[in-house]
């Protein structure tokens, strides 16, 4: 399908352009020296991450349909400005609405060490502010080369203070999630979601044997998840965040996208700012959480 002048300024010979979906969605594909990446300009999620002769490292799963009626479980999705249900209004949609909208490009680059950049920027529109009556920018920053980099800054652009809970909600590819081992979080506190919320302190390092949905806090360690299929560690490292999400869903979890055994084919190890690491910016104040992904062969 074509695609508008608009974005065809915007793409890089040998390196970066845009496709449209039969959906009509925009997507990003990039294929350097080092990586290929995908992203759609709807949701700004990242939905492909591969190094060169590497496995995918981010979960896209078989039954996944990008459309923007549809939220999707896979790629990075952005949650914003809450994380999980609304703290005050079940009706509202789960984990904010900046996953569920269009994006603008800002730029996109080839930076000296050969790694391609991509920015994209979400501002208030009617429906934000709907659901949120505040004015904000949002700028989010993909950095693709044998590594993978996310920041997610988020500027007060309003009269008021506002207060938010986030997350990259990082969908990794594993080989098999009863073999694959988490490292990181031993010694840590968590609120355990499928066990009451009770707080509870991890003894070791986690293997999942059923649904897991906990939230690690404080904590601004590094995760590993081991993958003996796959042989490879991938690494979790970031700043900005006290604390880190796991979940699973584990089997029959009734999740559209996610049917038979699509839940032993991924982890998500989300950087967030969540309960007590809630952000609140006066007017004219930023925050911003990064996350760098790398993969290291066994």
């Amino acid at each position: 399908m074509p695609i508008s002048k608009e974005y065809r300024l915007h793409e890089i010979p040998d390196n970066l352009y845009f496709y449209k979906t039969e959906n009509g969605l925009i997507k990003i594909v990039i294929d350097n020296e080092y990586a290929e990446a995908e992203i759609y300009l709807h949701g700004a999620n990242l939905t492909h991450f591969q190094p060169k002769g590497e496995e995918a490292v981010i979960f896209n799963g078989k039954k996944t349909i990008f459309a923007a009626s549809k939220t999707v479980h896979a790629g990075i999705p952005i949650c914003w400005p809450w994380f999980g249900p609304h703290p005050t209004e079940s009706t509202k949609p789960q984990h904010g609405f900046a996953r569920d909208m269009l994006w603008q490009l800002k730029n996109t680059r080839v930076l000296g060490s050969g790694e391609t950049e991509v920015v994209l920027t979400l501002i208030e529109n009617a429906q934000s502010l709907e659901l949120w009556p505040h004015s904000f920018e949002l700028e989010l920053t993909f950095t693709i080369g044998r590594n993978l980099s996310v920041s997610h800054k988020t500027t007060n652009t309003s009269k008021l203070p506002f207060t938010l809970t986030q997350a990259l909600h990082s969908y990794f590819f594993i080989g098999d999630i009863e073999s694959a081992e988490v490292r990181g979080v031993e010694g840590t506190p968590f609120v355990d979601y499928v066990d009451g919320r009770k707080e509870k302190t991890e003894t070791a390092s986690l293997h999942v044997s059923r649904t897991v949905n906990r939230v690690y806090i404080p904590t601004q360690a590094t995760c590993r998840i081991i993958d003996p299929l796959l042989k490879r560690t991938i690494i979790i490292e970031k700043e900005g965040s006290d604390s880190t999400t796991i979940w699973n869903p584990w089997q029959e979890s009734g999740i559209h996208d996610l049917p038979g055994d699509a839940y032993r084919k991924f982890l998500c190890i989300e950087t967030t700012n969540a309960l007590s690491d809630a952000k609140s910016l006066q007017p004219g104040e930023s925050c911003m959480i990064t996350q760098k992904v790398s993969v290291q062969k066994h």
